[in-house]
């Protein structure tokens, strides 16, 4: 097949600046790519630019599939960019429809959609420039987010708040940085995990992640904040402290195992994820699985010692990144009947 690789591609890496937490850069892709076509398909890669729906219709008769792993650039609805173009032009392509791309990135939204179907997740309240709405009764330490980022975008240490006064500063610099709500929920101090999924008929759930944040250093709130994940969590951070915080297959209890994986299973096919996906949850003082994220649009980086959740899962289960990868593809061909 002739698959094109739609993309966000970093233009630099500045670790001190979140503004381009969520793209890739160029080794992420090439590997991408690579990996594709190591499944025996030609690539061709497609920065995303302005005219990038203009270059997808002008070549829609040579594509035979779109892997879309392109973030946008800012907005909303930046996700569904891509997958709505094909759509509109009837190419096939990887992951997600635009709906569930919109539905998973709001973090508001996916909080509505767990909510009506009975789904644990943190209370929370949701906090523009003028008002609050939703749950307002919920107690502190708090955890605010922007809205609709994601890769802990937005999300600092200083996000973990103790009291209204530092929640009322969190919230204002998300409306004034980010230019959207803040997402407000209760913090929960119980195990983090989070559950890789591949495939759409019959999906496989990877083994079990769990985030660890023992080796923090003194400061830091035991969360997947932007300097948990981008500095505490590098290559050079984990060769310095030694060990690893990300642990798979996660240590626990057959019941609790299955519940987990049941819970997340459920998810993918309520938010009707495709090909693949990854739910992030922590457990609450019930020591019960409650949902925080669900992302449909999942890291993919090559090096394990990026420690990228779903690829990462992937190995533990034993394939390598060209099986990955090449599951993907084949999950959107049996969709697509190609």
């Amino acid at each position: 097949m002739k698959v094109v690789v739609t993309c966000t591609i970093k233009k630099k890496m500045d670790f001190e600046n979140d503004e381009f937490a969520e793209y890739d850069n160029f080794e992420t892709i090439n590997d991408l790519a690579n990996a594709i076509i190591s499944n025996g398909h030609s690539v061709k890669i497609i920065d995303y630019y302005p005219k990038i729906e203009k270059e997808l219709k002008s070549e829609k008769e040579k594509i035979d599939l779109v892997f879309n792993v392109c973030e946008g650039i800012g907005g909303r609805e930046r996700e569904a960019i891509v997958p709505l173009i094909c759509e509109k032009y009837n190419i096939p392509f990887t992951a997600s429809s635009s709906q569930t791309l919109i539905n998973t990135l709001d973090k508001e939204k996916t909080k509505e959609i767990l909510v009506k179907n009975g789904i644990n997740t943190p209370k929370y309240f949701v906090a523009n420039k003028s008002q609050r709405k939703g749950n307002l009764n919920i107690s502190f330490p708090l955890i605010a987010k922007p809205s609709y980022e994601g890769s802990s975008k937005g999300i600092f240490n200083e996000n973990f708040v103790k009291n209204e006064n530092n929640l009322e500063k969190i919230i204002r610099k998300i409306n004034y940085d980010y230019n959207q709500p803040a997402l407000v929920e209760e913090f929960l101090f119980g195990r983090e995990f989070t559950v890789g999924i591949v495939g759409y008929k019959n999906p496989t759930i990877l083994p079990i992640v769990e985030i660890t944040y023992d080796h923090l250093p003194s400061g830091l709130n035991p969360l997947d904040s932007y300097e948990t994940k981008w500095i505490h969590d590098s290559p050079e951070a984990i060769l310095k402290q030694g060990f690893d915080p990300i642990i798979c297959p996660a240590k626990m209890d057959k019941k609790l195992e299955n519940k987990i994986k049941e819970i997340t299973l459920a998810i993918y096919k309520i938010f009707d994820c495709r090909d693949w996906a990854r739910t992030d949850l922590r457990l609450d003082k019930n020591g019960e699985p409650s949902i925080l994220e669900i992302n449909a649009l999942p890291g993919f980086m090559k090096d394990p010692k990026e420690n990228s959740r779903l690829p990462k899962a992937a190995y533990a289960l034993g394939w390598t990144y060209e099986k990955l990868i090449g599951k993907v593809i084949d999950s959107a061909r049996e969709r697509y009947r190609i």
